[in-house]
């Protein structure tokens, strides 16, 4: 079996045009490019690859919805400073009514109406809650007995985050976590602690939105082989296709019922790949 290794070719793509792309598009700021929702379809279609159009543009918007303060440019959006000191500062609820939210849900709504595949990127735990809190804080909580609430807690918002984009129009969820592979979190943390919790909430995103194929980072699969807690089986189409994104296609289509998949990069859409890895467990 193949293994997966981020590069920087993977790395390094960027979530938006180029400035001089955008420029020619008539996007010339950043409240343009994430709170105007023409703004975003058309941008979106400018980075189209493999068929497929990949929202949103950063992995700050479910964090804005619980009291993160992102710094909005024209390559994306960063939270520079995690929005609370402490565990209990943070929010019980995820607010999905605030303007870059409406642009991006406004935005998604017209691309559905258009029938254009979206790839909508959910994050995992630990990258949503580094934009909340300073990591120290997080990882200390977490090796408390409340650690396990926390975890609750946070799968909650990210399923009503994905439930949203899946309302939207979002054809496929790409989940990832990419602060939270075994070689960062270690063996031990990552299959007591963070393991059980990614699983249970990759098997809810599948529960609450039957009929939708997950795709997991391959960085995020290759932490799950190298500690046995998942296998991949090969699938190719009937008819041969050149492209990931046209075999991802392919399956979507072929499975009603909804899969997960992944073991590779969605940055690599028109990469010539014509079989996609089901992930199981």
């Amino acid at each position: 079996m193949e293994r997966f290794v981020c590069t920087s070719a993977m790395a390094n793509r960027h979530s938006t045009p180029a400035p001089e792309r955008l420029a020619a598009l008539g996007i010339t700021t950043p409240e343009q490019l994430h709170r105007d929702p023409g703004a975003i379809v058309a941008a979106a279609r400018e980075l189209a690859e493999g068929g497929w159009v990949t929202l949103p543009f950063c992995n700050t918007l479910c964090g804005e919805g619980l009291g993160a303060h992102p710094s909005l440019s024209l390559e994306g959006a960063r939270v520079r400073e995690p929005a609370y000191k402490k565990v209990e500062e943070l929010p019980e609820t995820l607010n999905l009514d605030f303007p870059r939210m409406k642009a991006m849900q406004d935005a998604m709504d017209v691309l559905h109406s258009e029938h254009v595949p979206v790839s909508y990127e959910v994050e995992g735990h630990f990258t949503l809650l580094n934009a909340l809190l300073p990591m120290g804080r997080m990882f200390a909580a977490l090796r408390k007995p409340a650690g396990a609430e926390l975890m609750e807690r946070t799968e909650t918002w990210i399923r009503q985050y994905a439930r949203m984009a899946v309302e939207h129009g979002a054809t496929m969820l790409s989940f990832s976590d990419p602060v939270a592979t075994v070689d960062i979190l270690g063996e031990k943390f990552f299959t007591g602690t963070y393991l059980p919790a990614c699983l249970r909430l990759i098997s809810h995103l599948r529960e609450d939105n039957p009929g939708v194929v997950i795709h997991l980072c391959g960085k995020m699969t290759q932490s799950l082989l190298d500690t046995g807690s998942a296998r991949l089986e090969r699938w190719e189409p009937d008819t041969p296709v050149e492209t990931y994104g046209q075999a991802l296609m392919t399956y979507v289509r072929s499975h009603p019922e909804g899969g997960i998949v992944g073991h590779f990069c969605l940055n690599l859409l028109a990469a010539k790949r014509g079989w996609v890895y089901e992930v199981k467990w």
